[in-house]
């Protein structure tokens, strides 16, 4: 179990309280919750949108919802689309694939999260590998990304 070394830094930079969980290797946020007995409706996820120009953005749902891009194009007035994870996989080098936090700024960009993350008391998330996951706060989750907008951007 290893953490994204980009994310363990941002963590420690915002003296982020935090504990690890170690569960059999996944390849889905749903798997990695199931595994490591946390309920699905707890573990966020990251979707990596991109709007054709250039722009990067990252949506964070529940891993038991799935991103509405016409509800991101509201929120943001601007249109989105699922990318390929050839197009983005450089930009998370220290993570394995499928296995992006979501904590956006910790990678430089732009996040929107889904509303329904505010109303639970505890997330979890992927670490940057397909054995670890990260539990905190949603509170202390949120402070992470105090830019990012919230909205409810999924179904």
């Amino acid at each position: 179990m290893t953490m994204a070394n980009r994310l363990q830094s941002y963590l420690s930079e915002h003296h982020s309280r935090y504990d690890m969980l170690q569960h059999d290797p996944s390849m889905t946020s749903r798997e990695a919750a199931r595994r490591a007995g946390v309920p699905p409706h707890l573990m966020a996820k990251s979707v990596i949108l991109d709007d054709f120009q250039g722009h990067w953005l990252m949506a964070v749902v529940p891993a038991t919802r799935q991103v509405n891009l016409n509800k991101v194009r509201k929120l943001t007035k601007r249109h989105w689309r699922l990318a390929r994870e050839n197009e983005f996989t450089p930009r998370f080098s220290d993570c394995a694939n499928g296995a992006i936090p979501p904590v956006g700024s910790a990678f430089d960009m732009d996040t929107v999260i889904d509303d329904s993350l505010k109303d639970v008391k505890d997330l979890y998330f992927e670490s940057g590998d397909h054995e670890g996951l990260v539990h905190m706060s949603s509170k202390q989750f949120l402070k992470l990304m105090p830019s990012a907008q919230c909205g409810a951007i999924s179904e």
